[in-house]
This record gives structure tokens, sequence and C-alpha cells, in this order.
């Protein structure tokens, strides 16, 4: 990976919106590793670092000289996304899923422990479902929020899982963590999931992941219905449909970041 030449980095600003797209990226990284790969004085990236710490974008990794990212830079990043996925290209995408299946078709983003819920299109029935933007709901039962459980390497799922509120939202909601796991490594293996009646009586649903090229999750891709109107064989025929339209959506939102972060995005 090569990294920013310094002095394209001409303003504090940008500076800034590098150390934060940089560690977004990598995940979790020593102050070292940042200044070699923007090609920044020490001192300068740890100053930043201690700064956007203080303001809550940024935190250190527990037992460890690693940075990752806050809970404040994770709330504007599900923010920007879902200015992303609400343009005009975005919505004609989710049009076109509601059109071939004839149901309700949402893309959510994780916000700490929920599923936020930031666009939707509703279905041509008497009897439908409405997801407004904002809305939030539970990760454990619902398709979209265990596909970004499934995204947690074992050790943060295990932290989930023992300090989760796990609650039965209708008589159908898996509520032991033991088979909340073992569905999470199912969901991981086959990279869709299906969900019935477990958060809603009577609505099913199932979720695909929307990726980048480099595999980071930009969110998750469902569809939800009446289960008088979806039973378990349509919500998997609907699997590919969503799936050709979540490779649409990523290209969509890849092409919108890379207009708007071309000069903060370290290069492969």
């Amino acid at each position: 990976m090569a990294g920013k030449r310094a002095d394209a980095l001409d303003s504090p600003a940008a500076k800034v919106l590098a150390v934060l797209a940089a560690i977004a990226r990598l995940k979790a990284v020593p102050v070292s590793i940042l200044a070699r790969e923007l090609g920044l004085p020490l001192p300068t990236v740890h100053r930043i670092c201690a700064e956007l710490e203080r303001l809550g974008y940024l935190r250190r990794v527990p037992g460890t000289r690693h940075w990752t990212v806050a809970r404040a830079f994770v709330g504007v990043a599900a923010d920007a996304i879902a200015a992303a996925a609400t343009d005009a290209a975005a919505h004609a995408i989710l049009a076109g899923v509601t059109d071939k299946i004839g149901e309700m078709c949402s893309f959510a983003v994780p916000v700490d422990d929920a599923v936020v819920y930031v666009a939707s299109t509703e279905a041509p029935h008497r009897l439908t479902l409405s997801f407004r933007a904002g809305r939030t709901a539970p990760l454990f039962c619902t398709s979209s929020g265990r596909l970004f459980l499934a995204d947690l390497d074992e050790a943060s799922l295990d932290a989930y899982l023992a300090a989760a509120r796990v609650e039965a939202y209708t008589p159908f909601t898996v509520t032991s963590r033991g088979k909340l796991r073992d569905t999470i490594r199912t969901v991981r293996r086959q990279g869709c999931a299906v969900t019935r009646q477990e958060y809603v009586l009577h609505v099913v649903g199932a979720a695909v992941p929307v990726r980048a090229p480099d595999g980071r999750l930009y969110g998750a891709l469902s569809v939800a219905a009446p289960d008088v109107r979806m039973n378990s064989k349509s919500l998997h025929q609907a699997v590919p449909v969503l799936r050709r339209a979540a490779e649409m959506l990523a290209a969509s939102l890849g092409a919108l970041r890379k207009a708007h972060n071309r000069q903060y995005v370290i290069r492969s």
C-alpha cells in the first residue's frame, strides 16, 4: 500500500480527514503506521489522534497502541451512507427490487447495537409495511442485523452475545445465545439472512450484504412482507434479486464515495 504524499495534505483539515479515512480503512492501526502511510510527521499524527479522541471520533484499542473509530465517527459514517443511499440512483435500485418482488425493500446500516433503516420503498398493496428513515431495530432478531453480526469476528460476536439484551419480541424470537451464535455462523457462510416473525409477528424478511470491492460492509439490503404473501420458498427466491441489486447499490455508493473523498483515501 503506497502512502499518501504529504504535499497533497496541504491544510489542517486535509490532514485530519486523511487520518480519519486511514483509520476507517485499516480498522485498527498504530500512530507509527499512520505517519508512514500518510507521509506525515509522527508528532503531527499523534496530536491529531489525541484531539480526535477528545472529540469522541477515535479511541484506543484496549491493551494496545492502536487507534480505531469511536461512536461519534460511526454516527457520522452512518449519516454519510444514509445521505448517499437517498440519492436518485440508490432509490431507483430499491424501487426496482420492489417492482420485481412486489414487497417493501430497505437499506440499513449498523449504528452501535442497532439496525438503522435509512431508505426504503413501499410495496403496492393495501396491506403493506413501512420503515421510515431513521427507524431502528435490534441486531439479533432481524435479517439485516444478523448480517451485521455475521461480519464480526468470533471474539467480537461472543462479546456482543454476552452483553446484548436478548428478549422475546414474539413467540418465534430466538433468545438462546447458543442458537443465535449458530444461526449467525450460518448467515456468515451463506452470505444472506432470513427471519420469520422474530421481531414483528406475521412479518418475514430476507437480507443480503452491500459490500465495497475490498469487502467492507456498506450496509444491508432487505425485503420484508406479511407472511400471508411470502413463504419460505418465496423468501429464498428473493435472495438472488437482492444480490443483484446489492451489487448495483454497492457500485453506486462506491462511485459517490470516490467522488467525494478522492483527496483523502489511501490508495492501494
